[in-house]
């Protein structure tokens, strides 16, 4: 979850323990890219098997503030998202999602500006579009996705774009110039993510030690930009990181996230703690599925208190790999204490 973009005071949030409040939703495992570091396209269910109107009726009779419309796949991959875009808007649930920016349009942006939309995250992991569309194996996705985020803050000024950025070997060395994009690109915030489970582009020792040296410059040059980073600390990189993206000074971090936050895979009908640990073991972070219990039985079920404890108690490996969001909203819950 990203307190930043929240609207909710933390005490209001904090205060409604084990109640859902915010919940990814994944609506397919189809893809128009084929990214070089994301194992998407091995998910042997591809498309949509639940019935995400229903899903939102309940989401909203347990009082869910946020869905947040998100991949497995490309959710923009079939039109059917407008119309659960527009029932959350009904139900006055407030709509977050993240693109590629491939198959949106001006057209579609003008219907996304008719509905509840906070926040559009978009995967932008170079200001070099050659790079950026060599990492998603995919002609053209730079230049399409980039227009459409101008696009958007011309009918949505009010919307926040956040640029998902996945530090690796490829752009490391550039990231005061992805900071500086801002001036032909009109974003909001970068969230800086260190890529996990791919050694081969993993930053080497030596663009690690550079990168460190700017922190202060990348700081600078945000302010100069009028743009944020999602998490002020961006201070990733230190001799307790391995290639794999496991930072050891997580090793203490307790995690309350799944207490308010769940992530549904559409395809299989699996429930899951939070958006993290759709990537780690799934049988092992699997609370349920949709198929044989409703998501209010799910989220009071055994197998969602015993997983939530372990996590609370610190017992789990998937904080190494814990996104500095979700780390920080645990964080200043226990703070909050």
């Amino acid at each position: 979850m990203y307190l930043e973009l929240i609207d909710e005071e933390l005490k209001d949030i904090y205060t409604n323990y084990n109640k859902p409040f915010y919940v990814y939703i994944s609506l397919t495992n189809y893809c128009n890219a084929n990214c070089v570091f994301c194992d998407v396209r091995q998910n042997e269910c591809k498309k949509n098997n639940t019935d995400v109107k229903k899903l939102i009726d309940e989401l909203a009779e347990l009082g869910v503030k946020y869905i947040h419309f998100t991949g497995g796949g490309e959710p923009f991959v079939n039109d059917d998202i407008f119309e659960y875009l527009e029932y959350c808007t009904k139900k006055n649930i407030k709509i977050n999602v993240i693109t590629n920016g491939l198959n949106l349009n001006e057209d579609k942006i003008k219907m996304l500006s008719k509905f509840n939309m906070c926040n559009i995250f978009f995967s932008i992991d170079s200001h070099n579009k050659k790079i950026h569309n060599e990492l998603r194996r995919t002609e053209k996705l730079w230049e399409k996705a980039t227009d459409n985020i101008n696009l958007i803050k011309k009918y949505m000024p009010n919307v926040k774009i956040i640029l998902n950025h996945v530090l690796n070997r490829k752009n490391i060395d550039d990231f005061d110039k992805f900071i500086n994009m801002k001036k032909n690109v009109n974003f909001d915030y970068i969230n800086p993510i260190i890529i996990k489970d791919c050694e081969f582009l993993f930053p080497t020792e030596v663009q690690i030690e550079n990168y460190n040296k700017n922190l202060k410059n990348y700081q600078d040059l945000a302010i100069q930009n009028n743009i944020k980073f999602l998490c002020k600390n961006i201070n990733f990189f230190n001799s307790e990181i391995n290639t794999n993206g496991d930072r050891k000074e997580k090793i203490n971090l307790k995690c309350v996230v799944p207490n308010y936050c769940a992530f549904i895979d559409c395809p299989t009908g699996n429930v899951y703690p939070c958006d993290c640990s759709i990537h780690r073991d799934r049988e092992l972070y699997n609370i349920g599925n949709l198929a044989n219990q409703t998501f209010k039985e799910i989220w009071n079920g055994e197998k969602k208190k015993k997983l939530s404890k372990l996590l609370l108690e610190g017992k789990l490996n998937c904080k190494l790999k814990c996104d500095e969001c979700n780390c920080l909203f645990s964080e200043k819950y226990f703070e909050s204490r």
